[in-house]
């Protein structure tokens, strides 16, 4: 398997869904773009959960110093609103009688008490730095140096990794199999939620599930 493993390019993400984290658990190499226009309405600001009324979007107000031609890398948290104690009650709400809420709430919750540092990426990175070293996912994602529109060398998952591109739930099933969920006798199995939501649940079993859906997704993947 090591053989096979990919180089990866990845977008910024907050709290990435399954999707992003399988693609990392299953790759030798990743890198996060910080040079492209930062574009709207994506993960790079946003994530999301299961609640008690459907998937629930937790997006973190952001601002752009250059207008609509800000370059991800410079795009800063809003200050102005306070969306981290927003966010974890959320989070407390939706998974505090899960198996494994205990066990992982000191490592997210001091994320939303102390003051989140300036920029998105900057965040994001801390996040997943945290996450992954958790679970025990040995890949450590770095920045992209330049833009490349079209790299040639590595899977671009910039625009593919998206809530726009939503996958049927026949399919999601096979990519993305059912775990116990919250909710789910209410809404059935909400497929690649943030990864928390598997943290949650499945605990200690987290990275080889990862490893289970970024195979998967290795055989299907498609460019473009």
């Amino acid at each position: 398997m090591s053989t096979n493993r990919p180089e990866i390019l990845l977008p910024t993400a907050y709290l990435p869904p399954v999707e992003y984290m399988a693609w990392l658990a299953v790759s030798a190499k990743a890198e996060v773009e910080v040079h492209e226009t930062y574009p709207k309405q994506t993960w790079r600001n946003r994530c999301s959960i299961p609640s008690a009324n459907g998937p629930l979007a937790l997006s973190i107000p952001v601002e752009k110093p250059l207008g609509n031609h800000t370059p991800t890398r410079l795009i800063s948290i809003s200050s102005h609103l306070s969306w981290q104690k927003q966010h974890w009650r959320s989070i407390v709400s939706a998974y505090s009688k899960s198996a494994f809420f205990l066990f992982y709430q000191d490592l997210l919750e001091p994320f939303f008490m102390d003051q989140p540092p300036a920029l998105l990426v900057n965040w994001n990175q801390n996040l997943l730095a945290a996450i992954t070293e958790e679970i025990g996912l040995k890949l450590k994602p770095v920045r992209t140096i330049t833009f490349e529109k079209a790299p040639t060398e590595k899977i671009d998952l910039r625009q593919a990794i998206s809530p726009k591109k939503l996958t049927s739930p026949e399919k999601g099933n096979d990519l993305f199999p059912p775990y116990f969920q919250a909710f789910s006798e209410k809404y059935g199995f909400l497929q690649n939620q943030s990864v928390i939501d598997v943290l949650f649940n499945l605990g200690p079993d987290t990275l080889p599930y990862l490893e289970n859906c970024g195979r998967k997704l290795m055989l299907q993947f498609r460019p473009g």
